[in-house]
């Protein structure tokens, strides 16, 4: 039913990244997005008994691989006003975590290139709303969170991506 796909280059590479906040996870799977998505929170949550799910509060937004990995034209002007909205793009979560880091566009271009070997063009990516569980409620306090699933076509596996995190 699920896989974690745990000996995947991209863990030895994602651990140079060590404060990034991320979760990342690649699975296996016969089911669909939201099956893999609720595995996938089921392994950061199953050692803490106050959190909580709501699956019928589970909604996505199909975005394109474009949209999704779209960085922007004036990175330093736009992660300095990013905004008050806590649901963040991809790009941000990942270079601008709540502690500082030297982290560049160059490391998100290539932690990419080697989490979706095949390309992106072959992607099908659901970004969900972040209500559905009290897990992302750190997120919401400042920093942002996220809920991503990504079907790679190419490789027949899932990326489940989370974030949740506060100063």
């Amino acid at each position: 039913m699920f896989k974690e796909l745990t000996d995947d280059p991209f863990y030895i590479e994602y651990k140079k990244y060590d404060r990034c906040v991320l979760d990342y996870f690649i699975i296996e799977s016969d089911l669909g997005h939201k099956d893999v998505l609720l595995y996938a929170m089921n392994k950061i949550t199953e050692k803490d008994d106050y959190i909580t799910i709501d699956k019928d509060k589970m909604k996505y937004n199909e975005i394109s691989s474009k949209d999704f990995f779209e960085l922007p034209k004036d990175y330093e002007k736009e992660r300095c006003n990013i905004g008050d909205g806590h649901k963040r793009p991809y790009w941000y979560l990942f270079l601008d975590p709540p502690h500082t880091t030297n982290y560049k566009i160059d490391d998100f271009i290539e932690i990419n290139n080697i989490l979706f070997p095949k390309g992106k063009e072959y992607l099908e990516i659901y970004d969900w709303n972040v209500d559905w569980s009290n897990y992302f409620e750190d997120g919401l306090e400042w920093w942002g969170a996220a809920a991503i699933s990504i079907y790679d076509k190419m490789l027949d596996r899932y990326i489940i991506i989370l974030a949740s995190s506060t100063d």
